[in-house]
């Protein structure tokens, strides 16, 4: 179920490129509105409960509706739940629509313009530090943000998906979407609490990244970022993520040249990790 679901969504993603408009969390935003104006006096809904009970529920509610069934059926209803829902956790939109305005900008040599797309791509405080950025950083901040985007985007809700199932990958989704809302809204105190929870989340799937980008690029270079922080438990995942991969690339640390052509081989690294993804989840298929 695991590896035909991921070809499957896979195919729509990478292949075909349909759906991602679709990708909408207007309902999550909703869900939470409805908790903030139904609990929000309340003593309990604080700190760590709030944001329980709002990464939560979605899924308690999925589980409840394919809880009643077994055997055959069972199966059946959680592939035809795990397609939409591994896909649905991708994104929400794809990495390549994301940078096309970059590279766009980039191959007429308009480098504000490059730097303008880039700085609307991640979380906010990712756009203020882009914001200061000299020429001469640009290249090497989006191959950074290539690869830690393609980590959030794809390999994240990938790997919960293929160890845990379609309520991990969602569950994942989910985590990253409440962490933007509450840094939107200035919730503090949730984003913290959220920030929390990715990072523990992140843990394991950027360590498998990493470890797959060895496979697919250098290995020998992309070796040492991986030693300094995977057994790290407070190192940053995305930190982890980039060195690694810009290591595994064989560039050099720091920065760039003016021209783009390593951001064109860190998707192409992306491309590839992700076939490395559907490899693993054939063999954890095949054990379990």
């Amino acid at each position: 179920m695991t590896l035909f679901a991921l070809l499957i969504v896979l195919a729509i993603e990478f292949h075909f490129k349909l759906g991602s408009e679709y990708r909408k969390f207007d309902w999550f935003e909703k869900m939470i509105g409805f908790f903030k104006g139904w609990l929000e006096d309340k003593e309990f809904y604080q700190s760590w409960w709030q944001v329980g009970i709002v990464l939560l529920t979605p899924l308690v509610a999925l589980i409840a509706i394919t809880n009643p069934f077994d055997g055959f059926m069972y199966e059946l209803i959680i592939l035809l739940v795990a397609i939409p829902l591994l896909f649905f956790s991708l994104g929400p939109n794809s990495l390549e629509q994301s940078f096309a305005e970059y590279f766009a900008a980039m191959e007429r040599d308009d480098t504000e313009a490059a730097l303008l797309h880039l700085t609307q791509i991640g979380s906010a405080s990712e756009t203020d530090d882009a914001a200061v950025l000299e020429k001469d950083e640009l290249v090497r901040h989006a191959t950074q943000k290539i690869l830690t985007e393609a980590q959030k985007r794809y390999f994240g809700p990938i790997a919960w998906f293929i160890f845990v199932g379609p309520f991990g990958a969602l569950f994942y989704r989910l985590c990253h979407q409440y962490g933007n809302y509450c840094q939107k809204n200035k919730l503090q105190e949730q984003h913290r609490l959220t920030q929390k929870v990715i990072h523990w989340i992140e843990w394991i799937p950027s360590r498998l990244t990493s470890l797959l980008f060895l496979l697919t690029g250098d290995f020998v270079k992309g070796f040492h970022p991986i030693q300094d922080y995977a057994l790290d438990a407070e190192a940053d995942s995305n930190r982890l993520v980039s060195e690694t991969g810009i290591a595994a690339l064989g560039l050099d640390r720091g920065i760039s040249d003016d021209t783009n052509e390593e951001n064109y081989r860190a998707s192409e690294i992306v491309t590839r990790t992700v076939i490395f993804y559907l490899v693993l989840a054939a063999i954890v298929s095949t054990l379990l």
